[in-house]
């Protein structure tokens, strides 16, 4: 967190991805708050990872975390299938009733997609056709991976596309080629920490200070400057999570 600060990082969202971390990351937030200022926020998520262990009043305690105030978002929720053990059945199931339980306490999604696009899009589709790019947002594409079709589909349902450390990696020229072509209004910086250190720190523990790294190589691939970006991405992610005021004053 110090490293954070000192970097110029000065908010956090916190990903709880299942029911065992809803908790910590509750009062993570709590105890991160200075004279009333949020440093850290969380998000009450359940990974596809986690879809066949599922308990019976999960999603019943999930609901009732969501309510907190220093949670601003439903996520991870989604589609893995690649890593994940669970089935896309079970994994289908628990992401439309996550999305269910977003509109109900009407927070926005964080979503993960793993070479799950055509399945992603589908149900998305189903829950927030009625959006566009130009309404609240409904939520961020996290640690986006996607082809430019995956990417105009998202952006058309009213999300956000999470860039992260592999821009960074030598080899995601595709994805360096997609990102230089969405407009900087609908990109926000992401670390996923602890994981996807960006370059140079690989096979490291990521951390939020990295987070200036990504936002430089943004920057050389957008040919503008640093400064610009920050402003931009920050402005974006108050809007992604719906937090009143001008992020200048922050």
């Amino acid at each position: 967190l110090a490293r954070a600060r000192d970097n110029g990082v000065n908010r956090i969202m916190e990903i709880a991805d299942g029911p065992q971390e809803w908790v910590r990351a509750r009062e993570f937030a709590r105890q991160n708050e200075e004279q009333g200022v949020a440093f850290v926020r969380w998000s009450c998520g359940y990974h596809p990872h986690h879809a066949g262990e599922r308990l019976p009043n999960d999603l019943i305690d999930m609901a009732r975390e969501s309510k907190d105030e220093r949670c601003l978002a439903v996520g991870e929720i989604g589609l893995d299938y690649v890593k994940s053990a669970a089935s896309r059945e079970d994994q289908i199931k628990l992401f439309r009733e996550a999305l269910e339980l977003s509109q109900s306490v009407n927070k926005p999604v964080v979503i993960h997609c793993r070479e799950a696009q055509a399945d992603t899009v589908r149900i998305l589709k189903s829950f927030f056709a009625g959006l566009s790019r130009r309404d609240l947002c409904a939520g961020v594409i996290h640690c986006f991976s996607g082809d430019m079709d995956f990417a105009e589909n998202c952006m058309d349902l009213g999300f956000y596309l999470g860039v992260d450390g592999p821009i960074t990696y030598p080899s995601a020229n595709n994805l360096r080629e997609v990102i230089s072509r969405v407009p900087l209004e609908k990109i926000v910086l992401e670390t996923d920490s602890p994981y996807l250190p960006p370059q140079g720190h690989r096979g490291l523990r990521n951390e939020s200070g990295h987070l200036p790294l990504i936002a430089q190589k943004l920057a050389e691939l957008r040919q503008t400057d640093l400064s610009e970006i920050a402003r931009v991405t920050t402005q974006n992610a108050y809007r992604l999570y719906r937090i009143p005021g001008r992020c200048e004053q922050q």
